[in-house]
């Protein structure tokens, strides 16, 4: 039986998100606000002077503002207003980050790293009417994009169907998907549920398809915490964060775990001063009991 008085939800909003720009699914809300980080081999390629600007001009400025500068110099190419994102969504500047998607998409609407990106800000804004709009293209096949791509963002919009109660819907998106993709889906609606049964064997089988998925470790922690084992559950988390230790739900959970299945206080405070540094999302009001001696300020992303 569960403890008295213990949250429902066991951080079930933190461990949702699929990692959509991993092609896989591994649930979870992914980095704060925007988009992942991209590397010199998925930018444009640039030789020799362009527009005025050489190779030893564009040293003299900062990531960003050189960022800014390519997109307005290349106007039809959606990666530099992608990669500008980034690196507004490392600043703190998250609005900026979400006009910076959009504007990426603008020039593509069929530019997957920012349409995933930008769903995940969506999602971890509860904003998943709008996200649903946004993917409506891809659902139709009106957007050009790689299978795996395709997948990818479907197992998105699934999401954002479940998070509104759409279950029969998000089932039926699902069903569209590569096996591990609908099973990462599918173990989510099965730990939100209340058959213990039926997470039991979903989160299990998803593990069975991705044993190296963090977040699959995650959700598997939270089935056997809400059948009250709690030892079992506390090795799925540790395993999460040992995969992914930049990963906020587990410890969110461990946090839970240590409150109201150990009744250790103390520990519980230290995990989520840990879960705090990592996001700042509060699905089940821990903060007001366990985050006293925790700064507001600390932190301040959503993972």
């Amino acid at each position: 039986m569960r403890p008295r008085g213990t949250p429902v939800r066991h951080a079930l909003a933190l461990g949702a998100m699929l990692a959509l720009l991993t092609g896989c699914s591994v649930m979870h809300l992914g980095h704060s606000g925007g988009a992942p980080d991209v590397t010199a081999a998925t930018a444009p390629a640039e030789s020799g002077k362009k527009h005025g600007h050489d190779k030893a001009d564009s040293k003299s400025l900062d990531p960003l503002d050189e960022a800014r500068l390519r997109a307005q110099e290349q106007p039809n190419e959606p990666w530099w207003p992608y990669q500008e994102a980034t690196l507004e969504a490392k600043a703190g500047l998250s609005a900026q980050a979400e006009a910076s998607l959009r504007a990426s998409i603008a020039r593509d609407s069929g530019y997957a790293p920012a349409l995933t990106a930008l769903s995940r800000t969506l999602y971890e804004q509860g904003r998943h009417e709008e996200a649903i709009r946004m993917l409506a293209p891809v659902r139709e096949g009106r957007v050009t994009l790689s299978d795996g791509d395709r997948a990818t963002l479907l197992a998105g919009l699934a999401l954002h169907e479940a998070a509104l109660g759409r279950d029969a819907d998000a089932r039926e998106t699902a069903s569209s998907l590569p096996r591990e993709q609908a099973a990462g889906v599918n173990a989510y609606l099965a730990v939100r549920d209340t058959n213990r049964d039926e997470a039991d064997k979903a989160t299990a089988s998803a593990l069975k398809d991705a044993p190296g998925s963090a977040a699959f470790h995650n959700n598997r922690g939270i089935a056997l915490l809400r059948a009250a084992d709690a030892d079992a559950a506390e090795k799925e988390f540790l395993r999460a964060i040992e995969l992914d230790p930049t990963r906020a739900a587990p410890y969110y959970n461990l946090a839970i775990l240590e409150r109201w299945y150990r009744q250790d206080a103390a520990a519980a405070a230290a995990r989520f001063k840990q879960y705090w540094s990592l996001s700042h999302a509060d699905p089940d009001s821990l903060y007001a009991e366990l985050g006293r001696n925790t700064p507001v300020a600390e932190g301040g992303t959503s993972k």
